[in-house]
């Protein structure tokens, strides 16, 4: 049995899926087992997998469900000690497994682990971490001109995102992986948010240094519209689901300030308005999601306080400013 599993998401990225494989395969710790969940190609790139890389492990998924719930499928057959979740287009440096194994070892309350993340083959940060604003808005930490907490070495972050990340296998089926109802956008907050419930760490480290090209596959797979109106549903429940009930009251203007923002900022309106208005009209799943996250929660909201942004003036200077990375 491996020590680790690398997860891989992917969908005809035959263009990409030979430098991603390469990356994996080139590291200097060999112990792992490489999967690659394919959410229906129709070219070239599970025929590249098989040809070019024979050790991989490959699920093929013909629902087309998106990444969140592929990932499941291959961490629910995991019985290595960590699981690396990737995107197809992000390239991890070939220390990148060495340095995440050790680093959880020398700490049991790391439960989730990441890092530096350039854009591509820049030299600009895509992200250093992930902060949360109370009333929902989410972004990258290192874009732009906030590249300046990208020089901190190791920090607590709110989330990180999942073009690369580890977590341990037991703390992500403890959890339950992440939650198959989004498709794509929010599950990297939602299960870094649960794996904070759960008392675990989510941790950045600087030493481990990837790039990410940033939607290679979305784009060619979801129109504008529906990126915009998973990425408020997705918000809606996240915030709804894994906030204590006096949170959610405490937190409530800014929540609903931010969505009245988004409808007369952001296009198309009728997304944006659906996408808010989706889990209201879902009480029974929410519902049910709620328990869940009861079920595993080993701290309160007001222990996790520190992580959240409540500086309300800086978020909508950044958003103003077009910083905000809207996932």
């Amino acid at each position: 049995m491996s020590r680790v599993r690398i997860v891989i998401t992917t969908k005809n990225n035959q263009k990409i899926i030979r430098e991603c494989l390469e990356h994996v395969y080139s590291q200097n710790f060999k112990d792992f087992l490489c999967c690659i969940v394919d959410d229906g190609s129709t070219d070239e790139t599970i025929n590249i997998v098989k040809k070019e890389f024979p050790k991989t492990k490959i699920y093929r998924c013909t629902e087309s469900r998106g990444p969140a719930y592929n990932r499941n499928i291959a961490l629910n057959d995991s019985t290595e000690d960590f699981i690396v979740f990737m995107d197809s287009d992000a390239f991890i440096q070939n220390d990148w497994l060495d340095l995440a194994v050790s680093r959880m070892e020398e700490d049991e309350q790391i439960g989730l682990i990441g890092g530096k993340v350039y854009h591509g083959k820049t030299q600009r940060i895509q992200s250093a971490g992930g902060n949360f604003h109370c009333g929902g808005v989410c972004w990258l930490v290192g874009c732009e001109e906030h590249e300046e907490p990208a020089k901190v070495k190791e920090a607590h972050f709110f989330h990180l995102p999942s073009s690369t990340f580890m977590m341990r296998t037991a703390v992500a089926k403890k959890i339950s992986g992440f939650d198959e109802d989004y498709c794509y956008l929010y599950e990297d907050l939602d299960i870094c948010w649960r794996v904070w419930l759960a008392g675990y760490i989510v941790l950045y480290w600087d030493r481990l240094i990837s790039q990410h090209l940033l939607s290679a596959t979305s784009k060619k797979e979801y129109t504008n519209w529906k990126r915009q109106y998973m990425s408020k549903r997705n918000k809606m429940i996240t915030i709804l689901k894994n906030f204590e009930l006096f949170s959610l009251v405490k937190y409530f203007p800014f929540i609903l300030g931010v969505q009245i923002v988004e409808f007369a900022l952001l296009k198309p309106r009728g997304a944006i308005f659906l996408g808010n208005l989706y889990p209201f009209l879902h009480p029974k799943m929410l519902w049910k999601k709620r328990k869940e996250v009861e079920r595993i929660r080993k701290i309160s909201d007001n222990d996790m306080k520190y992580l959240l942004t409540t500086n309300h003036f800086s978020v909508i200077k950044m958003c103003i400013g077009g910083v905000f990375e809207d996932k």
